[in-house]
């Protein structure tokens, strides 16, 4: 992951108004603290005192990145494409969009989180590549494993329909709360039948089972999506127009 961009940036929003994010380019070895008293800063613009003044330290490593989180009520990572889940302490982290939400300490913060104020740190590699470990990164082994042959790809048709329905869910920047569209509401907006969407979602349920779903789900359940996404099936978003940083940041 030594070539190509990488972006960090702060986005923030909240009930009827959402900042741009901001953010620089950083190369190999960069390290930002970020925080509402950091050279990147949450907390201030979206005012919330539960973010800590450093909450986090961020530096582009040269296969990932090495995060320290330090705000006192604790982040969620959100990894595109994947199941949220908390973070604390050093963490070694590889994939191409990672989200870290800052958590402020409002009593409904969590995976799904209805809180009003929403503050998200952006870790964008564009030359990372999804991996079946996870975002998570893992020491080097000398194991050798045996892998089945993949699936066949998805259909445009199946990738249509998996993207329509758990389209909250693969938004970048994030937002929250996120959810899956129900099925009717899915095959309204493709002009088919409801029929048709479960057929479509039914085959790329089994990839998901091929590849490694440790139990059948229901059409709406994103856990097979996430195994999708770790086997690089779908493919993350790409760079956004809002990459360009302020002068004082520079």
């Amino acid at each position: 992951m030594s070539a190509g961009e990488r972006w960090i940036l702060a986005y923030e929003y909240e009930p009827g108004r959402s900042c741009v994010p901001v953010g620089l380019s950083v190369e190999v070895g960069r390290t930002l603290v970020v925080g509402r008293e950091g050279e990147l800063r949450l907390g201030v613009e979206v005012l919330n005192r539960g973010i800590s003044r450093k909450a986090i330290e961020v530096t582009a490593a040269e296969d990932g990145w090495d995060i320290n989180v330090l705000n006192l009520n604790g982040a969620m990572l959100h990894p595109w494409g994947q199941a949220p889940q908390r973070i604390t302490g050093r963490q070694f982290l590889r994939w191409p969009r990672l989200a870290i939400r800052l958590l402020g300490g409002a009593k409904r913060q969590g995976p799904d989180t209805s809180d009003p104020a929403h503050h998200w740190l952006l870790l964008e590699a564009d030359t990372a590549t999804v991996t079946a470990q996870g975002p998570r990164a893992h020491p080097p082994t000398t194991t050798w494993t045996v892998s089945p042959e993949p699936p066949l790809p998805l259909s445009g048709p199946q990738e249509e329909a998996v993207r329509l329905v758990f389209n909250e869910l693969l938004q970048w920047p994030p937002r929250l709360p996120a959810q899956p569209m129900q099925l009717d509401a899915a095959a309204r907006r493709l002009g088919i039948g409801e029929s048709a969407v479960r057929e479509r979602l039914r085959h790329v349920h089994e990839r998901a089972v091929r590849l490694g779903l440790h139990r059948r789900v229901g059409l709406t359940n994103p856990d097979y999506l996430y195994v999708l996404v770790q086997a690089g099936y779908l493919a993350p978003p790409a760079f956004a127009a809002y990459r360009r940083p302020p002068a004082w940041l520079r």
